[in-house]
């Protein structure tokens, strides 16, 4: 959506602008000042954009916030499409909002993509209800047990070389059934900061409903959680799928935007290879399957061709396999890990992810792990822990 399609505009603009003014923020400036800026075009602006519309344009902005929608089209503030419910408790006050960065001032020293993020983050905590603060205390809450767990029970931790003077933050980029946890579990002294974990520890009420403003404060409490440890020097494992070049830039600056420039972290990337190497058309047949209308567990794969449907195997065993594991948590026959935390995803959302990872990153700080079917769980395991070790070298 291009900003001069965008109603309100101006306000939305000067609530940013206010942010750098007040608190000297030339980088963040430059930003908003840009009439070209990458800003205009990312989900955070848009969210920030019609909530603030919805703010300013409506009688009633209560009701108005419901309609406020992001980048995708999806309700911000949507609880249940079903029951056509919603999480909108009050209406923000944006002068507010930007006071309270006050409180959440490391983001200054990011990037202004970071910045405009916490901005959104304290609106939209204000109309669902929540504490920022609350949250990030909850996510600190969890790690310090993940910490302790860790150190009680696994052998690879060692408390007298957890802090260090050059923590490393790792981002695994992969689909599903990659190898990424086999990989976490040869790590020593890496803090687990999980997206899932984090979401099911402050919305399983809510489901998880993975609704905008979930995923924003969700992943907004991983992000501080994630400065917060590496500020302290704890290296960290930074758990999500990772798979959209665009989606972790913010964090990994691959994409040189200004937007994303400013993170002052010793980054590096770990990129699991997928099951089967396709070229282009293959990658386009693979596209071109539509699993929301076709059921995987239904599908015949025998008119595909051979590397394609070594990846449609692949996501129906993933897909399965989950389901299965989720249904007993959900039965009561097992108890859910807070520690890694199991979801059923649907198996074309695992299908959208697992095409991303065909899109190797490239770089000094990008470590290629190749796929190996390792039967042997040893093998398996040193394996996976000879590409561990090189990463903590390096």
């Amino acid at each position: 959506m291009a900003q001069n399609q965008l109603r309100y505009n101006r306000e939305t603009k000067a609530i940013i602008r206010k942010v750098a003014t007040k608190y000297g923020l030339e980088k963040l400036l430059k930003i908003v000042e840009n009439e070209n800026s990458l800003l205009f075009e990312k989900d955070v602006y848009i969210c920030l954009h019609n909530i603030i519309e919805a703010v300013l344009s409506r009688v009633d902005p209560l009701s108005a916030l419901k309609e406020a929608k992001n980048i995708y089209n999806t309700p911000i503030f949507l609880v249940n499409q079903k029951e056509n419910k919603y999480i909108a408790k009050k209406v923000p006050d944006l002068d507010k909002a930007v006071m309270d960065l006050e409180v959440f001032n490391n983001c200054f020293d990011l990037n202004p993509y970071a910045i405009v993020n916490t901005l959104l983050a304290c609106i939209e905590a204000q109309v669902t209800g929540f504490e920022l603060y609350t949250l990030y205390e909850k996510g600190t809450y969890h790690l310090q047990n993940f910490i302790k767990e860790s150190l009680t029970n696994n052998s690879r931790w060692d408390e007298s070389t957890l802090v260090t003077e050059k923590p490393v933050l790792i981002i695994p980029i992969g689909a599903a059934g990659c190898g990424k946890s086999t990989f976490y579990k040869e790590l020593s002294n890496v803090v687990n900061i999980s997206c899932d974990n984090i979401r099911y520890l402050l919305f399983k009420s809510f489901g998880p409903c993975f609704s905008p403003w979930e995923s924003c404060l969700s992943w907004w409490t991983v992000n501080q959680l994630t400065d917060k440890y590496l500020r302290g020097g704890y290296s960290v494992f930074y758990n999500g799928v990772n798979t959209d070049l665009e989606y972790r830039s913010p964090v990994t600056m691959e994409n040189p935007d200004p937007l994303y420039a400013g993170m002052p972290y010793n980054i590096k990337l770990v990129y699991f290879e997928p099951p089967a190497k396709l070229d282009e058309k293959e990658l386009k047949e693979l596209k071109s399957i539509n699993l929301w209308a076709n059921p995987i567990q239904d599908m015949d794969f025998s008119s595909f061709s051979p590397n394609v449907i070594k990846i449609m195997e692949l996501i129906k065993d993933n897909f399965q396999r989950t389901l299965a594991r989720t249904k007993d948590i959900a039965e009561g026959k097992k108890k859910q890990d807070p520690f890694d935390v199991l979801y059923s995803v649907p198996a074309a959302i695992v299908k959208l992810f697992v095409e991303q990872s065909f899109d190797k990153p490239a770089g000094d700080n990008v470590i290629i792990v190749p796929r190996k079917d390792i039967k042997d769980l040893d093998e398996r395991a040193a394996f996976y822990r000879s590409y561990a070790e090189k990463v903590q070298k390096g």
